[in-house]
């Protein structure tokens, strides 16, 4: 390359960076593909268009870019730039073989090896389905980064939990160890209460406002509430649906508060001077959780979200259940007082695009059919296909096995599922609705039995299959069993779905304490 070519190179490439790092990706992209006309052998190049175009939102010509810098040698830097398009891209599989390759180069730092750890620990969880493959992911990051320490050992937890190879006063015991362990800020001395004849301050902490269990479960309770209290909504999530429309539609405030940290949101609760906060996230977010544990409402309550079991913080002023999910003989597995529900501690709020769940809701469940002989059906994640499940559907000896969920889509979820289901597999049919409203006419049109899963049940899938008078095949739970032990068996035992007015009345007196 001659000189002038050599100095025209420079200047692109400085260009490219000054966009870059003043956060214009458009104009970051435009100078490195000029510059890798220039130079289009030169990887590393290539990797910096790929990142450009990754920020710029296109993730189909970053996959390209990044992969084409990968054969030209970027080595790791290459693979995880091209894991975090295919991620993108909605397509696991490659991201996980791509992460995987980064990690088995030696040259990768440590710092960026614990990172890709997680990032792929995230795949196993969330699209796999693979609890223990991403506690132990989380356990390698944390070999090099003491950080994530806590991080790693909630996620063997969580895997114990799934798996049924801990005790349940074990899991209660090691979720307890855990709260002692979040550095929660200094708890603030609050003022007076409200007056009574005044609209109570009520804060809702949660990633979820949209159409997951909280949404389906609270939406109805909290239009009601917000009749009678100024419902201040912390939103940590960004999923735009219907859902969060109607809970946007009821909010007195709504704060987006997704990126914060422990202290900065912790100062944020605190500055909104609530009568009440309810925690909707649980050990789901760990940092909102660390917040909350600081105490910064004047009462505190953990209901939906995150509520398989205890969260063994002693801030809370009560755990919000009814007489079928928490029995008192469990109640010694929870730190928090037991808040018991008269008519059920959900209630349920059909999407508009079911609107015969809807009505299902205000009337006695129907009696289920007897479906097709030998045929069954599993609905839930399929984490939740323990060693104890997998002997279940032995035991019942299928020649149609149905396995329902749009993650059984990915490799990487069947070969997860290989080592629990075995020969199971043989009679499987994989079914993979790709949204919530092609999934429940799934569930209506198949003639099966639906198996709840064990130790970690059903529950918004529960609710679902009972009002489409959907046939369940649930065993028995103790009475000292955790809460998401029984939550299949807790909703096919609850008479009604629709007492959003006697739920509210609830919420709102516990709110005032």
């Amino acid at each position: 390359m001659n000189a002038e070519l050599q100095d025209l190179l420079c200047a692109c490439l400085e260009q490219g960076r000054q966009a870059r790092d003043a956060g214009d990706a458009q104009a970051a992209r435009q100078a490195f593909e000029q510059a890798r006309l220039l130079a289009p052998e030169d990887s590393g190049i290539g990797l910096e268009l790929a990142l450009a175009c990754l920020a710029g939102g296109d993730a189909a010509q970053a996959a390209l870019h990044a992969a084409a810098a990968a054969q030209r040698g970027a080595g790791w830097r290459s693979r995880l730039v091209l894991a975090q398009a295919c991620t993108r891209l909605q397509r696991p599989d490659d991201a996980a073989a791509q992460l995987q390759a980064a990690l088995d180069d030696a040259a990768m730092p440590q710092p960026r090896r614990a990172a890709a750890l997680q990032q792929l620990a995230d795949l196993q969880l969330n699209a796999f389905g693979d609890v223990r493959a991403a506690a132990m992911s989380l356990g390698m990051a944390a070999t090099g980064e003491p950080r994530l320490a806590l991080q790693a050992e909630l996620a063997t937890l969580v895997a114990d939990l799934y798996e049924g190879t801990r005790g349940r006063a074990g899991i209660a015991a090691g979720f307890a160890g855990l709260a002692q362990r979040l550095r929660a800020p200094a708890a603030p001395t609050h003022g007076p209460r409200t007056p009574a004849a005044a609209r109570p301050r009520i804060g809702l902490l949660s990633a979820q406002f949209c159409a997951s269990p909280v949404g389906f479960f609270t939406l109805g309770a909290l239009t009601v509430l917000a009749r009678d209290a100024d419902l201040l909504f912390f939103d940590r999530g960004a999923k735009a649906d219907w859902a969060r429309t109607a809970f946007q539609g009821i909010a007195h405030r709504w704060v987006s508060c997704g990126g914060l940290n422990t202290a900065t949101l912790h100062r944020l609760l605190c500055a909104a001077d609530l009568d009440a906060l309810i925690d909707l996230g649980g050990w789901t977010d760990p940092e909102a959780l660390a917040a909350v544990a600081g105490h910064p409402a004047r009462r505190q309550l953990k209901w939906v979200g995150g509520q398989s079991l205890s969260t063994g913080l002693r801030c809370f002023d009560g755990f919000i259940a009814d007489a079928r999910q928490v029995p008192p003989a469990a109640a010694a597995l929870y730190t928090e007082p037991i808040l018991r529900a008269r008519l059920g501690y959900v209630s349920y709020t059909a999407p508009p695009y079911a609107q015969e769940l809807e009505r299902a809701a205000r009337r006695p469940p129907p009696a289920a059919p007897r479906p097709a002989p030998g045929v069954l059906a599993l609905v839930s994640n399929p984490a939740k296909i323990s060693p104890a499940t997998a002997q279940t559907l032995r035991q019942l000896k299928p020649r149609r096995l149905l396995l329902v969920d749009q993650r059984w889509r990915h490799e990487g979820t069947r070969r997860a599922a290989q080592r629990r289901l075995g020969e199971l597999l043989d009679v499987a049919e994989f079914i993979t609705p790709a949204h919530h409203a092609e999934y429940l006419q799934t569930l209506q049109s198949l003639d099966a039995a639906f198996v709840d899963t064990t130790p970690y049940a059903m529950g918004l899938t529960a609710v679902e299959l009972r009002l489409l008078g959907k046939p369940i095949v649930a065993a028995p739970r103790s009475p000292t069993a955790l809460m998401c032990e029984r939550h299949g068996v807790a909703h096919l035992g609850a008479r009604r779905f629709d007492h959003h007015a006697e739920l509210a009345a609830q919420l709102l007196q516990w709110s005032r304490g």
